[in-house]
């Protein structure tokens, strides 16, 4: 969990989904010790004149009523599910994306709905701007039900410090969780000279080529993360393939997926990297995209 100090935010929208977000966002800011912000976006009707576009709002019509009712009775789902938690609720006018990327530069983390998903599936437009753009982490809520949640957390590496970041965030997701931290670090295949397909890198992992430059730097990750939670159990998981496929196959019984982002060009720090993306669109479970970086001093951070 990042070492921010604001609230959790919850978007909710009303859909059915809706649910999952809310009770999977609460969980997590009782678990953080966070305050819950509930917030859902409502831009209001408008009619087209021939002057061009104006709010249009008869005396003694409030549009957003059935918002504010739709966004109190999460409020109070989100109290009962978490007694203790403090949860409030907040209507924020206007287009869905603007809205919540405002709010997220008061957030320790923005959770959202998953949405449809696939390989060839884009991802929603809200989902794909929020994730890329968003000040804060980003989880996008998919998956079982949390109070079915058991499996490990699943983090990918590398050597990037926005992936050593998110192996930092992902050890204090699984920490007060109580269940295994696996590490994830995935090789692609190596294409043959003059045309003959691809042939795989060698065979890695804790048992075999230990002298292995990728072998070595992900395992001192692992100590690292060991040595900052003692009580995690770390399993270090080393595959010839694409990364984000790896991942993915590395996660089927996991109950969160986390994920660096990382920045191009003029816009370093905003967009969400290939791998990411892929992972976020394709993952029948849960994604926390993690914000920021590690400094270059902090072991581990040499890259690989």
């Amino acid at each position: 969990m990042d070492d921010a100090t604001g609230p959790v935010v919850i978007a909710v929208d009303g859909s059915p989904h809706s649910a999952r977000t809310l009770a999977w966002g609460a969980d997590e800011a009782a678990l953080r010790g966070a305050a819950a912000l509930v917030v859902c976006a409502y831009q209001e009707p408008q009619e087209l004149t021939g002057w061009g576009w104006y709010p249009y709002v008869p005396d003694g019509v409030s549009f957003d009523a059935e918002a504010r009712e739709s966004l109190a009775g999460a409020v109070r789902v989100a109290r009962e599910r978490r007694p203790g938690l403090d949860v409030e609720g907040r209507l924020l006018h206007g287009p869905t994306v603007p809205t919540l990327l405002g709010v997220s530069a008061e957030a320790q983390l923005l959770v959202v709905g998953g949405g449809e998903r696939g390989p060839r599936l884009p991802l929603g437009s809200v989902v794909s701007h929020v994730t890329a753009h968003a000040e804060c982490p980003v989880a996008v809520v998919r998956g079982a039900a949390p109070d079915d949640a058991s499996g490990p957390v699943v983090v990918g590496v590398d050597g990037s410090r926005a992936s050593l970041a998110a192996a930092s965030t992902a050890s204090r997701e699984a920490a007060p969780r109580g269940v295994p931290l696996v590490v994830v670090h995935a090789r692609p295949p190596i294409a043959e000279p003059y045309g003959r397909g691809v042939r795989p890198p060698p065979v890695t992992g804790d048992e075999a080529v230990p002298d292995d430059p990728a072998h070595r730097r992900v395992s001192q990750v692992a100590d690292d993360l060991r040595a900052a939670q003692p009580a995690l159990r770390v399993e270090v998981v080393l595959l010839d393939d694409a990364p984000a496929h790896a991942l993915l196959s590395a996660a089927p019984e996991a109950q969160l997926v986390v994920v660096g982002s990382r920045g191009l060009g003029s816009f370093r720090g905003m967009l969400l990297g290939s791998v990411s993306n892929e992972v976020v669109r394709r993952a029948a479970t849960t994604v926390l995209v993690s914000r920021g970086a590690v400094p270059a001093s902090t072991p581990g951070a040499a890259g690989g």
